[in-house]
């Protein structure tokens, strides 16, 4: 009881801070709208990810609507087709599965094998590509290429998370490198809100690296709990 009492404390704590932070940025870079709920939404999101959280799916889908927004007004239209084709479904999706699937109330976890790997290697290299091709046929999309690749490796990382592999983290910081690149050039060139995205992608790397860290702490206890499991399993 007590360690719900401290828990709840510290995500309610951790939720004030993120919404009088993302709110001063947003005066600071004056927008106070749409850059802010996207950063409070991605941040949230993030965290309650990285701790192996359920509430990560509502902050998710959240975090999509505003940033399909921002992407689709700098002509990134990549993220704006796949988040009402993909990104919203497979948030529902997540969230079913991972109820299904946790241990002392945090999600069970998967490791990766050789032909997992093989095989969202050739996803991301295919997928990037073709993708590429389509959208620098649409009319005032930038950085086609970087735009796909973004979204392909996502896709991948959203996929990897809703059936529970550890290995969507380093799939994400990859996808951190490609964003904070779109982001950079779009604040380089005075794009609208490009500021406030730029930050989202850093909080990401961020939470991202403690999302992988906190992930492998999470698997060593399960493989603990599993072993102590199959010790008394073989003692009675």
């Amino acid at each position: 009881m007590k360690t719900n009492r401290i828990e709840f404390i510290k995500n309610l704590i951790i939720i004030f801070a993120t919404i009088l932070i993302s709110f001063v940025l947003g005066i600071i870079f004056n927008d106070y709208i749409w850059g802010s709920l996207t950063l409070i939404f991605g941040f949230l999101n993030a965290y309650y990810m990285a701790i192996g959280k359920w509430q990560n799916y509502i902050f998710g889908i959240l975090f999509t609507l505003t940033y399909t927004y921002i992407c689709t007004i700098n002509g990134l239209y990549g993220w704006l087709i796949f988040s009402f084709i993909f990104y919203l479904p497979v948030q529902i999706y997540g969230i079913i599965n991972w109820f299904k699937n946790t241990i002392n109330k945090e999600v069970e976890t998967k490791g990766f094998t050789l032909k997992n790997s093989i095989i969202i290697c050739s996803s991301i290299i295919i997928g990037s590509t073709v993708l590429g091709f389509l959208l620098s046929l649409i009319p005032n999309q930038n950085l086609a290429f970087l735009d796909s690749t973004s979204q392909i490796i996502n896709i991948c990382g959203v996929i990897l998370i809703s059936i529970r592999f550890k290995e969507c983290w380093y799939v994400w910081l990859a996808n951190n490198v490609i964003d904070l690149i779109i982001w950079i050039i779009n604040v380089i060139r005075g794009t609208i809100n490009s500021e406030m995205a730029l930050i989202v992608s850093v909080m990401y790397l961020i939470m991202n690296i403690i999302g992988l860290i906190e992930w492998i702490k999470i698997e060593k206890r399960q493989k603990s709990i599993n072993i102590i499991n199959k010790s008394e399993t073989l003692n009675n």
